[in-house]
């Protein structure tokens, strides 16, 4: 198994609460829905279907 690396992220409070609602409703841990988010991000900038820099116009995280 490779070596894995902690990150850490800051979520809103709401982020939070709907992360661990999903999470179980689907009976994993909010860290599993991370690393499976993370995962398919990457995924997606592999297979060029995600355009760098990313755009985000949510003004409530402070975006570009």
């Amino acid at each position: 198994m490779p070596s894995r690396v902690r990150i850490s992220v800051g979520l809103t409070m709401a982020e939070h609460r709907e992360l661990s609602a999903m999470a179980d409703e689907a009976r994993v841990s909010v860290s599993w829905l991370g690393e499976r988010a993370i995962y398919e991000f990457l995924e997606r900038h592999r297979n060029d279907e995600l355009q760098l820099p990313l755009v985000l116009n949510d003004n409530k995280r402070g975006a570009a």
